[in-house]
């Protein structure tokens, strides 16, 4: 199926699309690729917050460059990290059955589920409204947890 097919039908059934992607094969090139372009699309989405703080070009520019290191080499290592201690804390206290490359996947795949909202709030930084921005980023959040809660559910726990 298509990544933007999966990633609709995981708001849906996120464990199915967990259960999917585990059957396909997981490797580690695709997960550190969903990592990457959860980087880059928080990048795009950012766009709009930096261009209306940026007091000028060359600032923006800068800006823009110092993002574009954070998300898309920094985050990704971030994201792994987390999902390293996650899935150590499941297999310490909660005695589950994941592999640690099932559990890099469940993490990043549910940040890449978030990927519309993601996109959706950053367009929020257009209109002068403070609220709509954290509104957005509330229910990307929510959604994100939720997410993360029911992939690691999946893996750990068949």
């Amino acid at each position: 199926m298509s990544l933007i097919g999966d990633i609709a039908r995981a708001y849906r059934a996120p464990a199915t699309v967990m259960q999917a992607q585990i059957d396909r094969g997981i490797t580690d090139a695709q997960t550190l690729f969903y990592a990457m372009l959860f980087g880059l699309m928080n990048l795009i989405a950012n766009y709009p917050r930096v261009a209306a703080t940026a007091p000028d070009p060359d600032m923006l520019a800068g800006m823009m460059a110092s993002l574009f290191i954070a998300y898309i080499f920094f985050l990704p290592l971030m994201m792994y990290a987390i999902a390293g201690i996650i899935h150590w804390a499941i297999l310490t206290f909660a005695k589950g059955q994941g592999t640690w490359i099932a559990a890099r996947r469940a993490l990043v795949w549910s940040a890449v589920v978030t990927i519309p909202l993601v996109l959706v709030g950053g367009m929020s930084y257009v209109f002068d409204n403070s609220i709509l921005p954290l509104f957005f980023n509330a229910i990307t959040a929510i959604v994100f947890i939720s997410q993360l809660w029911k992939n690691f559910r999946q893996i750990e726990f068949k």
